[in-house]
């Protein structure tokens, strides 16, 4: 599961993600400042987050948060208490969050300072990775490059992971070639034993015409 972070993200948030672990890809990204796989996460700090409720902005950028992934998150980075006493009309704050709760049914999460926001993210990755086993999870943002494109079809098949789709990429080079490789051939790669390679090739061979007439 790969987090995709906006290039305009604190560096801070990236080398503590990538530390704990979390696969991530820098993008500069149309919509949200975060994606992991269907969730759009828009982050913000408290003057920010005012700032964008007087111009309108925040209400755009949410409503295209909200159209683009099923799952739309806004956090709201800040002590909010002590914050709110510095802003001149702290009832525009209010009636912004009531606005995106009720009116754009966009959940809103509170983070204290960039650490705690690092820790969210980590949290969310760590939940999508997780349901990975439970659930059918095949997401494809909309911000791939080409690399990522053939990384995420290759991810598709039965126990391969974005480590093992590479590692598939860098031994046959092409789709065309690993769609017409063999089990011996398969297993030559690290990562891919015999029981792996014989499902991948059982579903390259699969005939769908078939398996659609045996439902």
């Amino acid at each position: 599961m790969i987090l995709f972070a906006d290039t305009r993200e604190p560096k801070y948030i990236i080398e503590l993600l990538s530390k704990w672990g979390v696969q991530t890809r820098i993008r500069k990204l149309d919509v949200g400042d975060y994606i992991i796989g269907d969730i759009g996460i828009e982050r913000k700090n408290i003057h920010d987050f005012y700032r964008s409720i007087i111009d309108k902005r925040v209400f755009d950028q949410l409503k295209r948060l909200k159209d683009a992934y099923n799952n739309a998150i806004l956090i709201l980075e800040g002590d909010i208490q002590t914050e709110m006493k510095n802003i001149f009309n702290p009832n525009a704050v209010l009636g912004g969050l009531i606005s995106i709760s009720i009116d754009l049914d966009i959940k809103v999460l509170y983070s204290r300072e960039i650490y705690e926001t690092a820790r969210i993210l980590y949290m969310l990755w760590r939940r999508m990775v997780n349901r990975r086993g439970e659930t059918i999870l095949r997401y494809k943002p909309k911000i791939l490059s080409k690399r990522d494109r053939l990384i995420f079809i290759i991810e598709g098949f039965p126990g391969v992971g974005s480590k093992l789709a590479e590692n598939i990429l860098n031994h046959f080079r092409t789709i065309r070639k690993f769609a017409n490789t063999t089990i011996s051939e398969l297993t030559e790669i690290e990562g891919v034993g015999n029981k792996k390679a014989r499902e991948i090739y059982e579903i390259l061979n699969m005939n769908f015409r078939k398996i659609s007439r045996d439902k």
